[in-house]
């Protein structure tokens, strides 16, 4: 595999055959690779979706696509399938609430360790996939800055996201969003095991525990503007047949907009998480 670094913090494009990306060693060397750089473009690398589970399995333990099953084809892989114009208000809900940055899994103590994207059908316009690298934006405060965060506690919730999908809620749509994600308490920097840290912001991230709700969404707002300055993002313009993999932990990610006619269709597989959630 060829690899050549994107930017200086964040990103490495990958050239390689689909027989180099599952041969013995090449998930190892991949895991090395998203360590260190947080996003991994594989350009056209065109894998199937049984190759796209099979790596998945090679990589950690896939996550099994329950929560998102949603009776497409795929989805018996574990693949689920993103694309707009899905019926179900809960799958339509997650689609439209990825284009706000997030990080995958916060309603669980464990979040997910990777998240696999393959382009099936690029869009006709719009429907970039940017990305945020929080180990580089968190290690890039002042060292007072961190000790600061490291003391607070961040509330997560669907509400959070939705409040940018949803001019008007009502509560029928309240009661839904918190039979799937209710409020639930993180530390707001999370310390990883290789003594990296990271930042539990993103749309979900809903308020600060023990603050005014004014008071700490600025801080939530202010942390945000900071992780995605250019210098820590990369933006992803898709191609058919991309793959592209991200250390889900250490990243925010979000589509850009896009409509239902675009034909932008990517399927992702996901890997369990390795980590539990821990105070810094």
């Amino acid at each position: 595999m060829i690899v050549e670094e994107i930017t200086p913090a964040i990103g490495a494009r990958i050239t390689a055959t689909t027989e180099q990306v599952l041969a013995d060693g090449g998930p190892e060397r991949i895991l090395e690779l998203l360590n260190a750089r947080g996003v991994l473009v594989f350009p056209k690398l065109f894998l199937s979706d049984e190759g796209l589970a099979a790596l998945a399995n090679r990589l950690g333990d896939m996550e099994a696509a329950t929560v998102t099953a949603d009776g497409s084809d795929v989805n018996r892989l574990g693949i689920y399938r993103i694309e707009r114009g899905k019926t179900d208000i809960n799958h339509a809900d997650y689609v439209a609430g990825n284009d706000y940055w997030h990080m995958d899994g916060t309603s669980y103590d464990v979040p997910g360790k990777a998240t696999l994207l393959k382009c099936e059908s690029p869009p006709k316009s719009g429907g970039e996939t940017d990305f945020a690298h929080l180990f580089a934006a968190f290690a890039a405060l002042p060292a007072a800055r961190q000790n600061e965060l490291k003391q607070l506690e961040v509330i997560h919730c669907m509400r959070g996201a939705m409040r940018y999908v949803y001019d008007a809620p009502t509560e029928a749509d309240y009661a839904r969003w918190d039979a799937v994600f209710p409020e639930t308490p993180h530390p707001l920097v999370w310390r990883m095991r290789d003594g990296r840290h990271t930042l539990l912001i993103g749309s979900t991230a809903y308020r600060l525990a023990h603050h005014e709700d004014d008071a700490g969404r600025a801080v939530l707002e202010e942390l945000l503007a900071w992780c995605t300055q250019p210098q820590f993002t990369y933006q992803h313009v898709w191609q058919q047949g991309d793959l592209v993999i991200f250390n889900n932990p250490g990243l925010l990610h979000r589509s850009r907009p896009y409509d239902e006619q675009s034909g932008r269709i990517l399927h992702r597989a996901t890997v369990k998480g390795a980590e539990p959630i821990v105070a810094a």
